[in-house]
């Protein structure tokens, strides 16, 4: 595949750094429920809730790139590369939603960060608004793994079955 039909550097790193931070909240956001009510529960929200700014952040500056200096490539003709433009904008509006709530979620609960940081609660008393905000989380954060999961699955099946280069794009080193 020549060189000028794969994305470039910074754009491939923001790609698998927010994937990764993406696939890594998920999991410890399932989790966090499990964990020992006090200090455990504590450090893992924390850690959640930090994980969740850096992809705020990085989000930020991937979506900088891409408007301002990040490659674009062509994308198909016809009904395929609407859906291909519309998945992908998508998939950027349900991170930045996922992460939007995220922070409403941390401001309406109210949050003590590794005991370092008490964030107080919006309103303390009304629960069903802190438990629908969460809950809100919860599904835009869902939605956006199952959605970045076919996005995968399409990538993989568009390198294996169909051999089109499509998945060499965004991982340029692979053969």
């Amino acid at each position: 595949m020549s060189s000028d039909n794969i994305y470039d550097t910074k754009t491939i790193c923001y790609h698998w750094i927010s994937a990764a931070i993406i696939l890594t909240l998920w999991v410890v956001g399932q989790n966090i429920d499990s964990f020992e009510k006090g200090d455990p529960r504590v450090i893992v929200r924390s850690i959640h809730i930090t994980l969740g700014l850096i992809l705020a952040l990085v989000f930020v500056i991937r979506v900088n790139w891409r408007i301002r200096g990040g490659v674009k490539l062509p994308q198909p003709d016809g009904v395929q590369g609407k859906i291909t433009q519309g998945t992908h904008h998508l998939l950027y509006a349900l991170m930045g939603l996922t992460i939007l709530i995220g922070i409403a979620a941390v401001w309406v609960r109210g949050d003590n960060i590794f005991n370092v940081i008490k964030i107080p609660a919006f309103d303390p008393t009304d629960e069903d608004l802190r438990e629908n905000v969460v809950d809100i989380h919860g599904f835009f954060a869902n939605s956006l793994l199952i959605l970045a999961g076919g996005h995968a699955l399409l990538a993989i099946w568009h390198h294996r079955i169909l051999k089109d280069g499509i998945l060499k794009r965004m991982w340029p080193t692979l053969k």
